[in-house]
């Protein structure tokens, strides 16, 4: 019995001058083609480069139904291009999985090893050629005899050590799951889950991180979600977000509303309530857990005005009464380095996390930012921490390069997350409405930070 795997992908054409036309699917693409030349018969030509296929032949007439024939003479100019991109590879329970060309070899081996079975990735992409693998013939020898118990007993010690667990992700995971295999992750898989353990590390007690920057705008809110929802997901335990905006922060604009509107400045009423420990179940009616995210936010006063209504003497009462219900703290921060409150909250921090978005005012005021840290004492301190620059849709490649040469002078790490339309808006966060490589620069950023508070 043979097992067949099925390989896809996504397809761009092209005409003669080179403009891509609306087809991203091969059915679409075909269509397209067969009915663009009305009284001729219209070509395509497979282009570009992928490793681990056999494209041959690479150019086919297409028929007014959709269908592809080699052409008869290959040397003549193609009406059409064809290129392919995004590879999937779907398995006999119709699973899809992405993967890359340079690695198919290696799952239709190890793929037929495993199963003992002829294995045949297949393709209806025009031109591609099948690929076909047979069991590879058993030729493992027996091991050299150990010369003692103890070298027997220090080889397993040595090889639990080292072994892996099986991948979980991408096409690796997919196949370990679907076949039983047990094949070992990617070099990607393996970095990311040294980035969990890192974000799961132990601390020694509460610990408070601070998002600072005095230009509005500049994503500290957002960091600020981000890291403590990163937190919540990989690390678990108590995570608050707080937001601190000497006058009216919108923390609570990107989080999850709650049964009640009450904020910081309605907590502060009632601080003396949770001075010990016993009141623990009342501060459910302040705060506002985030579900899935497992962390709760702390929403700022919910109106704006000339004067600080929260002051330093008040922020460090309430940050000594959250520190027994809550083991991590991030606190976004105003605009203002001046204000008081802004102060407090960098006096308490165990570490800062300069939060910027690649623009030209974002980045100054960050150095601004930076500047007033260390002239307030704070440059140990801050020579421990981390930036997190965030992309805009169009960013500057020279000024992010500038940006980080210049931060790692003052902080220990510099992380960036790339452009998300999912948070352009400026709305509710929703973790699985984010790019898979925005949730990476979070866990990196988020392991970054954690190796600080250590």
């Amino acid at each position: 019995m043979t097992t067949t795997l099925h390989l896809t992908g996504q397809v761009t054409l092209t005409d003669t001058t080179g403009t891509r036309l609306p087809a991203t699917d091969l059915d679409t693409a075909l269509a397209t083609v067969a009915t663009s030349k009305p009284g001729r018969t219209p070509t395509i030509r497979v282009t570009g480069h992928h490793p681990g296929l056999t494209i041959d032949p690479d150019t086919f007439t297409v028929t007014t139904d959709g269908h592809t024939t080699p052409a008869p003479d290959a040397t003549d100019t193609p009406t059409y291009g064809l290129s392919y991109s995004d590879f999937t590879l779907t398995d006999p329970t119709g699973k899809p999985s992405p993967v890359q060309t340079t690695g198919l070899t290696r799952i239709g081996q190890a793929t037929a090893d495993y199963l003992n079975n002829p294995v045949t990735i297949t393709s209806d992409l025009p031109g591609v050629n099948d690929l076909h693998f047979t069991p590879a013939p058993d030729t493992a020898h027996e091991p050299a005899p150990l010369s003692s118990t103890a070298e027997a007993f220090a080889t397993r010690t040595r090889a639990d050590r080292h072994r892996q667990a099986p991948a979980r992700e991408g096409w690796r995971g997919a196949l370990n799951e679907v076949f039983g295999l047990t094949l070992a992750p990617s070099a990607d898989e393996l970095h990311a889950r040294e980035l969990t353990a890192t974000v799961q590390r132990g601390l020694p007690g509460h610990r408070t991180a601070v998002v600072v920057n005095i230009k509005g705008g500049a994503s500290k809110t957002t960091a600020t979600f981000l890291l403590a929802a990163t937190l919540g997901r990989v690390r678990g335990g108590t995570v608050l977000a707080w937001d601190n905006n000497e006058n009216s922060g919108n923390l609570a604009d990107r989080a999850r509303p709650a049964a009640h509107q009450h904020t910081a400045l309605d907590l502060l009423d009632r601080i003396e309530d949770f001075t010990t420990p016993e009141h623990a179940d009342k501060l459910s009616g302040f705060i506002r857990p985030q579900g899935d995210d497992r962390f709760h936010v702390l929403a700022s006063q919910d109106h704006a005005g000339d004067r600080e209504v929260i002051d330093a003497a008040a922020f460090r009462k309430m940050h000594s009464a959250l520190r027994q219900f809550y083991s991590l703290a991030v606190i976004d921060t105003g605009n203002a380095s001046t204000a008081p409150t802004w102060q407090a909250a960098v006096d308490v921090a165990d570490e800062f996390v300069i939060a910027i978005t690649n623009k030209e005012d974002a980045a100054r005021r960050a150095f601004v930012t930076i500047d007033a840290l260390r002239k307030t004492g704070h440059a140990d301190k801050l020579a421990n921490s981390i930036a997190v620059i965030t992309q805009p849709s169009e960013a500057s490649a020279e000024r992010l390069a500038k940006v980080q040469e210049l931060l790692a002078d003052h902080v220990r790490a510099v992380i960036v997350v790339p452009f998300d339309p999912a948070l352009d808006e400026g709305d509710e966060i929703h973790w699985d409405a984010l790019h898979r490589d925005t949730r990476r620069a979070y866990l990196e950023a988020t392991a970054a930070l954690v190796e600080g508070l250590a």
